[in-house]
């Protein structure tokens, strides 16, 4: 299965919008989306460290229900959390004919944030 950048973008958002830690983002919250999908999405969350979730998975197979985001999951939220910048982020990864990957998606961020720093 492929990695969804915009659907991790969403869930990564939504975690935010949570009212406390004590609810949580079960995997049908996302329309048009099965739960498998973001079930798998889940479990790639929490393995780049981005996420914490609960695994309910049993007999009749995977599920995870989202609890919130971890420090480094707020900071990556911060650098593509602007529509703006994202659609910078995809189009600047999409002309120089590179997949979007987490490290891709650091290095441009990095350096649209130099270039807005220094008023290019």
């Amino acid at each position: 299965m492929k990695r969804d950048w915009d659907l991790i973008r969403k869930i990564l958002l939504k975690l935010e919008e949570k009212a406390d830690n004590t609810s949580f983002l079960e995997n049908d919250v996302f329309d048009g989306v099965s739960p498998t999908i973001v079930n798998y999405h889940y479990k790639l969350l929490e393995q780049a460290g981005l996420i914490t979730l609960e695994d309910l998975s049993d007999l009749d197979g995977e599920n995870y229900v989202a609890l919130s985001l971890t420090w480094q999951g707020h900071e990556f939220l911060d650098k593509i959390r602007s529509d703006n910048i994202w659609n910078k982020i995809k189009n600047a990864a999409k002309a120089k004919s590179l997949d979007l990957s987490f490290d891709v998606i650091k290095s441009i961020c990095a350096t649209l944030i130099t270039s807005i720093l220094s008023g290019d």
